[in-house]
């Protein structure tokens, strides 16, 4: 009889501790659209910013005005929209 309300204690903090991690994580899943969003933004803007840059760069050196910086735009949007991708796999994998 004593051998069984230990189990049954064990099982009930279990239940509890469980029950209280999924309060936790509906807690941070809801607290986290924020954060994805500005996550993914600064992705982008990132990878904008710098493919202009270096299109810049290139220009001045190259004296090609307008093409390497059109040029580098399209592949820092590219490279932003890549990484966006590999972010939302890997939240995929997670879930």
């Amino acid at each position: 009889m004593n051998y069984k309300n230990k189990n049954l204690e064990k099982l009930s903090k279990k239940i509890d501790s469980l029950e209280d991690k999924k309060k936790y994580n509906n807690y941070n899943k809801k607290e986290g659209g924020a954060g994805f969003g500005f996550k993914i933004s600064t992705e982008i803007i990132a990878a904008l910013v710098v493919g202009v840059g270096i299109g810049l760069i290139v220009d001045n050196y190259l004296n090609t005005k307008p093409f390497g910086l059109i040029i580098f735009f399209i592949f820092g949007a590219l490279a932003g929209f890549l990484n966006v991708y590999r972010v939302m796999r890997r939240i995929e994998k997670q879930r």
